[in-house]
């Protein structure tokens, strides 16, 4: 896998505008918020904090998942650190394209909230104009030697999409340098169990094809579609997120592509190749392939195609967003269906996690329905 799986990251939109946003300049410098660096207090103490956000191996999670160092110096400043450890780079932090120093920056200082002493904390994301974005004040509190806070970090700079990440800390300094910090928060990748593994190396793609019948697709190290497989009189067959794949075969060779994308203009087609499916042992069952022509079972009281995701009407109020393509879904939506207007709530971020950037994208509040089709109202 190597490193065309780093490439395959490029694949993300949204990691792109992140890798933008905070280039080299960015990390070269330790910019405090309100430019208060010279008035940043001094101290004859530093504090070293740290912390893990993981939310699992999923179609994003190398640009969610994320480590955090945090250092307050006796300077009165403070830097955070990033480390994106799903995208399975331990090289020295100095050239880790997944490491970036300063990610976040700011000031400290030891104070008294509400009559209890504690750590106040400022940090922003600051960018190489000196623009600040994402700013916030924290408490960290000392319980038997150990000091926490909850770290609200953003995904995309200078955006609103966020995470919280808690960060525990004390005045003994935890990791002598970023590289030991690396070393204690990387990861290795372990692909799932399969039977043949079809890469696309110019792309960084991978379809894993599983005993069960299951087919995962993969871009770089993160999961983005499933679907299944079979032999049949052979000749290989697949489904993509319930849709039938066409797959050319040539004597026993098959071959077969899947469009990766995250929003409307940004895709990437990636090309998977089985040398001979003769080889291939029959799937023990677990998966169905569904029958040509057939429909997938219904769900709810109704359901549309909206362009992409699939909107399904639980009940009288509630509904849940499908995005097939990445096999995908959140629940937690509400609706009003007015005659042929069906108007859409979505719910919070903490709900959505990684699925908002789908939303996001193709999601709207509006929508006009005919027959079974939704189309976003102008």
């Amino acid at each position: 896998m190597k490193l065309k799986k780093l490439l395959a990251l490029g694949l993300s939109l949204v990691m792109v505008l992140a890798l933008a946003a905070c280039g080299d300049d960015a990390a070269d410098a330790t910019p405090t918020p309100g430019g208060s660096n010279t008035d940043a207090p001094t101290s004859t103490k530093s504090f070293q904090f740290y912390g893990k956000f993981d939310e699992g191996d999923g179609a994003n999670a190398s640009m969610l998942n994320a480590a955090f160092l945090l250092n307050l110096n006796e300077d009165g400043t403070a830097v955070a650190d990033r480390y994106m450890f799903s995208n399975y780079d331990a090289s020295d932090a100095a050239t880790n394209p997944t490491y970036t120093a300063s990610y976040m920056s700011g000031t400290w200082k030891e104070a008294e909230r509400d009559g209890v002493p504690c750590l106040q904390i400022k940090l922003a994301y600051v960018d190489e104009a000196g623009n600040e974005s994402n700013s916030q004040t924290a408490y960290a509190y000392d319980v038997a030697g150990v000091y926490s806070f909850d770290m609200t970090f953003p995904v995309v700079p200078g955006m609103s999409y966020t995470r919280t990440v808690t960060m525990e800390g004390s005045e003994e300094k935890t990791y002598a340098d970023a590289n030991a910090f690396i070393q204690a928060y990387k990861a290795e990748f372990v692909p799932p169990e399969n039977v043949a593994a079809l890469e696309d190396a110019e792309n960084g793609g991978t379809a894993y094809l599983q005993a069960d019948g299951t087919l995962l697709v993969y871009a770089g190290y993160n999961n983005v579609a499933q679907g299944t497989w079979a032999v049949d009189g052979g000749a290989l067959a697949v489904t993509i997120g319930e849709a039938a794949v066409d797959v050319t075969m040539d004597g026993s060779k098959a071959t077969f592509s899947y469009d990766y994308s995250v929003a409307e203009g940004y895709s990437t087609t990636y090309t998977f190749t089985c040398d001979d499916v003769t080889a291939l042992p029959a799937p023990t069952g677990g998966a169905e392939t569904p029958a040509e022509g057939g429909e997938a079972e219904a769900e709810g009281i109704a359901s549309y195609e909206a362009g992409g995701l699939v909107l399904v009407l639980l009940d009288d109020t509630n509904m849940k967003v499908k995005f097939p393509e990445y096999d995908m879904e959140r629940d937690g939506f509400t609706y009003v269906l007015d005659g042929n207007t069906l108007t859409v709530t979505a719910p919070g971020e903490d709900v959505l996690g990684a699925f908002g950037q789908i939303w996001s994208a193709m999601g709207a509040e509006t929508w006009t329905i005919d027959g079974n089709t939704a189309t976003k109202a102008e």
